[in-house]
Formats: structure tokens, C-alpha cells, sequence
């Protein structure tokens, strides 16, 4: 069932409250964006770790750890993303960066993990958030790397729904997740993470 939504922009930018068009060109540029963190909840290691049987220790490999100090401000579009108790400090998990910016998975121009991408994946260009249960939308920080807004068919209100109903509430899990993890752990480390995670897929959706 899909869940109503209020089409006001995140930003309240008077052009964000019409429905665009979009559709995606797969020209890979949100995959090699430099500045562009791909965000991944527990469930999205889950999905991933499964499909290419990967183990905690490999799929450590396949991630990066952005550490924000204290004082400093956090990346625009991280503001209500979590970040996760680890050996080096509290962070934000995210797919691997390669040295030329390409994303850890991006092979020929295409993703390699693409039934299982992260939900932040499949969401791009849009954002969505979810307060007090009303829920908007808007599109993303780095929406002008997108070629694909403004162009294919006007996207519509029950599309937005359902991709709503597809990333908040992954999302949700990965908040509350980590909200335990953070009060409960004394000596935190990001392999412990991933093995909680992956022992817990009770809490972390697999499908």
C-alpha cells in the first residue's frame, strides 16, 4: 500500500514542488561523483554480503568509513543519516571510493551489484524523509549531475510513494540499529560491526 505523501520539497524551492520528469540515462554519474557518498544501511550490507558471498572481513574491503570530527559539519544530505560508533570515531558507512572516484562496484559503466544496490541508489535523485508521520520529498544536493531530471516522463505521485515505502523504512531499521550499537558498545571496531550486522538478519532485511 502506498503511503501518502507530501509533495512539498525538502528545500521548499518553489520548482520542487512540482512533480519533474526523470529518467535514469545510466551515464554512471552518480557512481564516480567524487563528492557523492553512497550511504549504506545494515540492510544494504546484508543484501550485498549475500549475493556475492562475501564475509564480514571482505566486506570490509568494499567500504569506507567517513569520519566527521567534532565540530565539524557534516556533509549536505548526511544531516539526518546516521552515523555509527567505530575504532576510529563515529561514521558514515559508504561503498568504497576508487582513487579515480569511481564506486568500488562500477565496472564498464555499469553496476555490478544492481538488483541489490543501496537504497540510496535506488532513490537518486530524490530524497525522502519522514517526520511526526508526514512525509516529503525532495531531490538531492548534488541533483546537477543528474542528466536524467527534466528529461523522460513526468514522475508521479504514486511512484514517489513507492519509493518511499521502499527506502524509509530501511532507513528507520538502520537508525534504530545504530542508536543501540552507539549506547551499548565500549570499544567499538568496524569488523564487530559488520558481524553484528550480518548475524542480524532478523532486524536487517535480506529482500
Amino acid at each position: 500500500m502506498v503511503n501518502p505523501l507530501n509533495l512539498t520539497g525538502h528545500n521548499k524551492n518553489i520548482e520542487e514542488t512540482k512533480l519533474p520528469r526523470f529518467e535514469c540515462t545510466r551515464c554512471g554519474a552518480c557512481c564516480r561523483d567524487d563528492f557523492l557518498l553512497v550511504t549504506v544501511t545494515g540492510s544494504d550490507i546484508v543484501r550485498i554480503a549475500a549475493v556475492l558471498g562475501l564475509s564480514p572481513n571482505e566486506m570490509l574491503k568494499a567500504l569506507d568509513f567517513y569520519v566527521v570530527s567534532d565540530g565539524e559539519t557534516k556533509p549536505i544530505g548526511l544531516e539526518k543519516f546516521p552515523s555509527v560508533a567505530t575504532e576510529s570515531g563515529l561514521s558514515y558507512i559508504s561503498l568504497k571510493k576508487m582513487e579515480n572516484g569511481e564506486c568500488v562496484f562500477l565496472k564498464e559503466n555499469l553496476c555490478m551489484i544492481h538488483p541489490v544496490r543501496p537504497v540510496v541508489c535506488r532513490s537518486f535523485p530524490f530524497v525522502f524523509d519522514e517526520s511526526n508521520g508526514q512525509r516529503t520529498w525532495g531531490l538531492s544536493a548534488k541533483k546537477e549531475i543528474c542528466p536524467g531530471l527534466a528529461t523522460g516522463p513526468q514522475v508521479s505521485e504514486i511512484e514517489l510513494g513507492e519509493l518511499a515505502d521502499t527506502i524509509l523504512p530501511d532507513i528507520q531499521l538502520y537508525r534504530e540499529f545504530v542508536k543501540e550499537w552507539n549506547d551499548n558498545q565500549l570499544s567499538p571496531s568496524a569488523l564487530d560491526l559488520l558481524k553484528t550486522i550480518n548475524s542480524d538478519t532478523s532486524r536487517h532485511k535480506i529482500l
